[in-house]
């Protein structure tokens, strides 16, 4: 089921001006949606990209206006509220409630909360500051940074860095590409503390965990072996970050990276159906939650499709993707199928990408490269058929296999 189309009147009220929302926006408009669109996002800047945030934003080489994603000699039509805090989803009348007390009516609401960082818990923490609050902006010596907005990513970024140790908690490429950043900006020291040996090796294989601690600690990164954080300690004079075996880094500067959890807790107890583990909203593989009038798309949700199970999340593509979707489903145009998911990541001089269900795969080969040079090509085997390729600077044969797939004419990858 899929939600009874609107077709190209009403007033669609989207939730979240992200990266899903505003697609969403854009593709209602280019599907023939004539009648009034509203976004409601909970920062004042409109949509902007986020994935730049940990890598050229950092570093200066991107702009605040180069992050927007509204193109400006194309502007869409649509009615942008900042800073809108949602507190409930109404059924009837179809609509949502903001904590000033205000509610908008909609002919169909757009749920694209996105996600929110997590963090860690304080250890021997300053006064004054609640055991389940810490500041995003840069306001305690020793943080944390958490990069999952503009507000935070503006914090860090105009911090000096020079001579300073900082401490980047997560192994995650967005824990990877902060660590990059900030070694490129002139700190002292950068530790992470990733929890494995080779970064991302759970999930994408030996091979390239080696690799990228490799391409890491060519740039002076150090990593803390096999350590887990348990918390974030904030004595006056000695920040840093405290591991699960009891010892302790010494940091000026931390950054958490340890994963986000859809932004779905004003939905609770309402008339959409929420993972019990994870919060995100349960959807179709329409992005219908079955409740009449009631979309969702991006991190705040999860979609399961009859024909291949559960859609992945947290990936750039897969909300441009879900958006699309949502946008036809709504007024009655054609859905555009999905394509194999896709993710990048920029790191110093090299381009991690990519493609496939590599979470699913049961072998993984290097086809050519090494961990050493620091250029590999990987590909990713499920049952013997390839499902998934990664290459380090390997535009060309990525870009070769995600078209082949495109046609299900997928050829063995070769170097």
């Amino acid at each position: 089921m899929t939600g009874t189309p609107i077709l190209s009147s009403g007033h669609i009220l989207i939730v979240g001006a992200g990266l899903a929302g505003y697609h969403c926006a854009r593709n209602l408009r280019e599907t023939g949606h004539t009648g009034q669109i509203t976004i409601l996002g909970a920062e004042e800047p409109r949509a902007y990209d986020r994935p730049a945030l940990s890598k050229a934003f950092l570093t200066g080489t991107v702009t605040l206006e180069d992050l927007s994603l509204d193109d400006p000699e194309n502007p869409l039509d649509v009615n942008w509220v900042g800073s809108a805090n949602v507190i409930a989803l109404s059924r009837e009348p179809l609509g949502v409630h903001t904590a000033d007390g205000t509610f908008y009516r909609a002919d169909g609401v757009v749920l694209a909360t996105g996600a929110d960082a997590c963090s860690l818990p304080q250890v021997n923490r300053a006064a004054n500051w609640p055991s389940d609050s810490w500041p995003q902006d840069g306001s305690l010596t020793s943080g944390p940074y958490l990069l999952r907005t503009l507000h935070d990513a503006v914090a860090l970024r105009d911090r000096d860095l020079s001579g300073l140790r900082v401490a980047v908690v997560g192994g995650s490429f967005l824990g990877l590409e902060a660590a990059a950043s900030c070694t490129t900006r002139g700190a002292a020291e950068v530790t992470v503390v990733a929890g494995e040996t080779n970064p991302g090796s759970a999930r994408l294989g030996e091979s390239v965990g080696e690799a990228t601690r490799r391409l890491h600690e060519r740039h002076g990164v150090r990593f803390a072996p096999a350590s887990r954080a348990s918390g974030l300690r904030d004595e006056p004079g000695r920040p840093g970050v405290t591991l699960a075996d009891g010892s302790e880094i010494d940091a000026d500067v931390v950054i958490c990276a340890i994963g986000a959890r859809p932004t779905t807790g004003w939905l609770q107890g309402g008339p959409c159906e929420l993972d019990s583990v994870s919060g995100a909203v349960l959807c179709d593989d329409y992005g219908y939650t079955g409740v009449p009038g009631v979309w969702s798309a991006g991190d705040c949700a999860q979609w399961f499709s009859q024909a291949s199970g559960l859609r992945p999340v947290g990936h750039w593509q897969e909300a441009v993707e879900q958006a699309r979707i949502v946008a036809a489903s709504i007024t009655g145009a054609t859905a555009p199928s999905f394509q194999e998911p896709y993710f990048w990541s920029e790191q110093y001089d090299v381009r991690f990408q990519g493609a496939g269900q590599l979470s699913t795969a049961t072998e993984i080969q290097v086809v050519d490269g090494s961990a050493e040079s620091g250029d590999l090509l990987v590909k990713y085997l499920r049952d013997g058929e390839e499902i998934g390729i990664l290459g380090m600077n390997r535009l060309r044969e990525v870009t070769r296999w995600r078209k082949q797939r495109r046609t299900r004419q997928v050829q063995p990858v070769a170097a």
